[in-house]
């Protein structure tokens, strides 16, 4: 049972991994699926069926008109995701989130020929409720895909080796919302509302990105795990 039920208009960062740390995301077609699910399920009617008939495109055309959420930033891993959203109606998040991990569970294990659960327990929530977690979290959620990058494996222990190397690899990443913010793909379905007010452009944006990254220390041993 969850400590509190988030309140409508307030900023929450909800997160989930695989079961046993597992991947969820196997492929470019598992990663749009769950983006999918992500754009048409966030309504109060009942959702559009037949979800594979759409791509990420197809899908931003049928954007619902009465969303649960706000969706302000997204980043899927292989094996986790992050959003920052922000319900607009009662248990809008818990509606969206339920709707989502079902409906992307069993297409996963339907593809998969696997049964049994996906992600590790119900996901996480925690509310954005000081401004330096305001300032923080939109950048956290959008520097996790660095870990993918080889070269930079260890940032988060080690810091970074190369900033423009890891800037320009978080610019082009597919599977998060970030490119939308430095106008590198169109996201129609991601709220620009709260991370505008924050930063005035792409420009400022990516200086704070950078801005945040640790300098690299050599000093550090990457942690086990």
């Amino acid at each position: 049972m969850r400590k509190f039920t988030p309140t409508n208009n307030e900023l929450y960062h909800v997160f989930n991994r695989g079961t046993d740390k597992r991947s969820i995301f196997l492929d470019k077609k598992n990663y749009e699926r769950f983006i999918v699910n992500l754009i048409l399920f966030n309504t109060q009617r009942q959702p559009i069926s037949n979800l594979s008939r759409y791509n990420i495109k197809s899908a931003c055309k049928k954007i619902p008109d009465d969303p649960l959420v706000k969706i302000h930033a997204f980043c899927l891993l292989p094996n986790h995701f992050h959003l920052l959203l922000e319900p607009l109606i009662e248990n809008g998040i818990a509606r969206l989130m339920h709707k989502n991990e079902m409906g992307y569970s069993h297409y996963f294990n339907k593809i998969n020929s696997r049964n049994g659960n996906l992600f590790q327990g119900s996901y996480k929530i925690s509310h954005v409720d000081n401004d330096t977690y305001r300032l923080y979290l939109p950048l956290y959620i959008h520097l996790n895909s660095l870990e993918l990058l080889s070269s930079e494996k260890y940032w988060k222990e080690k810091g970074v080796k190369n900033k423009k190397d890891a800037i320009n690899f978080l610019r082009n990443y597919p599977w998060s919302s970030l490119r939308e913010y430095l106008n590198t793909d169109q996201m129609p379905f991601v709220s620009r509302d709260f991370i505008d007010e924050i930063y005035k452009d792409k420009n400022e944006l990516e200086t704070a990105l950078k801005d945040w990254l640790p300098e690299y220390t050599s000093k550090c041993a990457p942690l086990s795990g």
